[in-house]
Parts: structure tokens; sequence; C-alpha cells
């Protein structure tokens, strides 16, 4: 007899009532839903109204920003939950492994409960302000075209993450393909650079043809073919607008099959190990664990202890090998595109070196503060394993500088190579002792932040084979925690960068990078004390607070 499949509208009433059952249980949860949903409305009621008025002016504007909007929107959809905030996997497909469910079924319905959710709502929010202003300017018929643009792009994109991050958490569980995979991750993330420094430059040159020449090629691609459908309606070339959802939904399909293909393999396959090593190394199991190259270097303890294991972890684990890629990825994409923003067009008033040393430095700020976003939630990686640093009586200061030292030997070597690279580039060599010096400010405040973060807000991580999944709210309060990390690190740094931007002329470049490299691991040193001290207080409420949960 044949089993009855469930239908999409199964799929999404489990997932509100798992919601539901989440948000009652655990209050952090809660709160980080909460404040999502109040934010995100607020931000997609702002940008909802913006949209709208673009309804005043002319045509051409209109379309310039309809299409650039809406590319935005699909492409960020499409790269920011491999690069920061994950994916929502309240319904972990791993549940339904031992259940009669076909797959195309399954992917079926995870997509009808993908769209169950603050972010996809706070999208159709905001994107509303093109229907709007398209039924200003058209009337309703084109209105209507454009209400089908903005649901057919928003599910372009919901389509889109889900396939990325499910191909890629495959790859990343693969030690074999994790370099593969590092690869396409930041072809993907450096695709925004080019659409960025084309924008920048049309809005810095004030050429409106320009940025129109963009939005036509835009119009044609997957990205911004269903934003431009309602200009289509209006001049009453109903072949093009019939072409565009074409592209649009062939794009959907096929990423629907993609993903339909990926699904149980990322989710379900478990982590391919190395090559076994045979015989123990002539310094014993303890020496084995640290790297050679830091063996002279640290001493045998607690502290190397943490640190070697640390070092191994965060490439041999998925989740923790997903946000390292993304962060590093995106550390290297903020200095160039920043900087390069920075010397395109000019600004009344100010000169072009003037801009360019703000925008180098800006960059190299934004990348170093972007170290620490790895660590707001550092003890959720352990889970129920930091237990043993609680029972072998670890000093919390000590257990916090150990992890930040790790992250740190593995992030900083590409940050200060993408930014020397910027300076031999652009022709600036006198500013890399400039940047350097903000880079180091930047990353030791970031990393005291976060470990400070870390100690008063922690929270667990969903047990999912998906290094991407979060569950609904853990998006909120992971997006919420790593936003104010970012902010807070900017502001304590501030002084150094300003200092970097006023002095660059007065031959005290080098003055910058001892100041910024002091600055840092004085920073760093007090934020790991006060959090340590907290840590050694609280051990058992972190521990309780980071244990696995499933609902």
């Amino acid at each position: 007899m044949a089993v009855r499949q469930p239908r999409a509208r199964d799929f999404v009433r489990l997932k509100v009532r798992m919601l539901g059952n989440g948000l009652r249980s655990q209050t952090m949860r809660t709160v980080g839903f909460v404040l999502g949903a109040v934010g995100g409305l607020v931000g997609g009621g702002l940008a909802l109204t913006g949209l709208a008025l673009t309804s005043a002016a002319s045509d051409q504007t209109g379309y310039v920003v309809a299409v650039l909007a809406g590319t935005m929107v699909v492409l960020g959809w499409t790269l920011v939950p491999l690069l920061f905030f994950g994916v929502d996997e309240t319904l972990d497909p791993a549940r339904f492994a031992l259940l009669p469910i076909r797959r195309g079924v399954l992917a079926r319905g995870m997509l009808a409960a993908a769209f169950v959710g603050v972010p996809p709502v706070v999208t159709l929010v905001a994107t509303m302000g093109l229907v709007i202003a398209a039924g200003l300017r058209f009337g309703p018929v084109a209105a209507a075209a454009a209400l089908v643009g903005t649901v057919a792009g928003l599910s372009l994109g919901i389509v889109a993450s889900r396939a990325l991050t499910s191909a890629f958490a495959a790859l990343l569980r693969s030690r074999r393909m994790r370099d593969l995979a590092a690869v396409l991750m930041s072809l993907l993330a450096t695709s925004i650079a080019p659409l960025q420094w084309t924008i920048s430059a049309a809005a810095g040159s004030g050429s409106m043809a320009q940025a129109a020449g963009v939005a036509r090629v835009l119009a044609w691609t997957p990205f911004g073919a269903a934003y431009a459908l309602p200009y289509d309606v209006a001049i009453g070339r109903w072949d093009l607008a019939c072409a565009r959802v074409a592209i649009v939904l062939g794009s959907v399909v096929l990423l629907l099959w993609w993903w339909a293909h990926t699904l149980e393999s990322a989710m379900y396959a478990s982590s391919s190990g190395g090559t076994a090593r045979s015989g123990a190394g002539s310094g014993g199991a303890v020496a084995d664990l640290m790297p050679g190259w830091l063996r002279p270097l640290v001493r045998p303890g607690p502290y190397g202890a943490i640190l070697a294991r640390e070092l191994r972890l965060w490439w041999r684990d998925g989740r923790r090998r997903a946000g390292l890629v993304s962060i590093v990825v995106a550390s290297l994409v903020l200095p160039v595109a920043i900087s390069f923003s920075g010397r395109g067009g000019g600004t009344p008033g100010v000169s072009r070196g003037a801009l360019a040393i703000t925008g180098f430095i800006i960059g190299a700020a934004m990348a170093g503060a972007m170290a620490g976003v790895l660590l707001c939630n550092q003890f959720a990686y352990d889970g129920s394993a930091f237990a043993s640093h609680l029972l072998s009586r670890v000093k919390g200061a000590l257990d916090l500088r150990a992890r930040a030292t790790a992250l740190a030997l593995l992030v900083l070597p590409a940050q200060v190579l993408v930014v020397t690279a910027v300076c031999v580039v652009t022709g600036a060599r006198s500013y890399l002792p400039l940047g350097l010096g903000v880079l180091a400010a930047t990353v030791g405040v970031g990393l005291g932040v976060a470990a400070i973060v870390s100690v008063i807000a922690p929270f667990a991580l969903p047990q999912n084979a998906n290094p991407f999944a979060t569950n609904s709210g853990g998006g909120s309060v992971k997006g919420l925690l790593g936003l104010l990390a970012l902010a807070v690190t900017l502001l304590l740094s501030a002084p150094v960068a300003i200092g970097a931007i006023l002095l660059h002329s007065a031959g005290s470049a080098w003055l910058i990078l001892v100041v910024g490299a002091a600055y840092g691991l004085l920073a760093h040193r007090l934020a790991t004390y006060i959090a340590g001290d907290v840590l050694d207080h609280r051990g058992p409420q972190v521990l309780a607070a980071v244990m696995p949960r499933r609902g």
C-alpha cells in the first residue's frame, strides 16, 4: 500500500509548532527572536518607505533602483548565510531519515517551511516598496507584475541559500574537499565586490546612464530579472516579461533539483576521517598534539593543551571550519572593496588622497574586527565537552587567551597578507605600517570584546550535521551578538584608526604600528582578565547555556 506523502502545509504547521515550543522553553532564543523581529520590521519598514518614494523619481532612476536593490536582496540571501548568520534548521532533515518521505517531497516541504521566519517576512515587507512604487508610477497591472517579481526574487534567494549551504556543508565535512570549498566560497563572496565598485563609480561620477547600463545587464541575470518585470509590463513588452519570468523560474527549478540531490548527503553523511597515523611520535601523545613549529614557543601545560586543541578543531570540526572560512573570506574581501571604493569618485572639498587613506584604514579596521565575531559564542562549539575544562579547574582567563591565540594564529597571517597586497597594488606602500597598526589594534580589541560577550550571553547551537544550521531565534541571537561585538570593537578601536588617518602624512606611520599593537594587546589582556573572572564564577551557568538541546 502506498504511503501518503505529506504536503507542504504539513511542514509549515510543524515548523510553527516547533518554533512555538522552542520559544517557550528557552529564554535566550525568545529574546533573540523578539529583538530580531522588532529590529527587522523597523528596518524593513524604513526600506519599504525609501523604495516607495522612488515613485516620484524618473522612470530611469526607478528602474535602476528596482533592479540594483533586487539584485542585492537576492545576493544577500545567497551569500549572507554562508558568511554570517547561517540558515534556520528548526526542521532538521535528519529527523525525517527513517520516514518514507521522498527526497523531492522533503525538499519542497522544507522550502515552504523556510518562508516561515523573521528574515523572509522582513525581506518581503522591504521589497513591497517596489510594488507600491510600481503601482503609483504605472498602475495596478504593473503593481501586480512587481508583486510577482518580488515574490519570485525572494523565492530564488531562499532556494539559493538552502542549496549553497547544503552543498558547502557536504564539502566542508570532507577534509579532501575543504580547500575546494574555500576557493568556491571565496569566489562567491568576491562576486559582490565588482558590482559594488561599479555602482560606486557610477554614483561618484554622477552618471545615471552608466548605472542604467549595469541595471540592464543585471536584469537579464537570475539576480535582477524578477525586479524588471513591472517596467516591461508598463511598456507592453510582454515577451520580455515572459523571458525574465522564465529565467527566474528556470533558476529556481535548477536550484531545487540541486538542493534535493545534495540534501541527503549534506545532512546525513558523517564526517570523513583522515588517514590514521601509524605509531606515536617520539615526544608522546601530549607533544604530538602540538604543531611542530609551536613546540619551541609554548611550554607544556593547560595553556599549550588548549591552544593545540583549538588549532586542530578550527580546521577539523565542520561547524568551526565553516565559520572560519566565512570570516576569513569576509575579512579579505572588505579591505579590498572599501579601499577601492574610497579611491573611486570624489567628494567636494575632500582630496583624493584623504579619501584613499580613509578607505584603506576603514578596510583594515573592518578586517581586524571580523576576527572577534567568531568567538562571540566560542563555548557553544564545545557544548557538553566544556565540562572537562570546569572539572580540570582551568582558569577562565587562561582558557580565553589560549582560544584567542589559536584563532589569531589562523586569521592574522591572511589579514596581514591582504593589507600588504592592497598597499602594493595601489602603490601606497607608505600606508603599510598604518594598516598593520590598525589591524593589530582591532584584532586585539575584537577578541577581547568577544571574550566578554561569550561569557555573558552564551547559547546552544543545534545538533545538526549542517555546519551552517541555526535554530529559529538562534540566528537572530547570533547576528545581534556579532553586530554588537563588531560595533563595540570599531568604537573602541576608533582612537587608533583616527590617529592613523590624521598622522599619515606626518612621518608617524611606524609609531601608529607600535601604538596599535600595544593598544590591541593591552585591550585584549584587560578584557580577558575581566571575562576570565566572570567565567570562573559562572562556569556552570555557561555550561548549562551551551548544552545542545533538541527542539
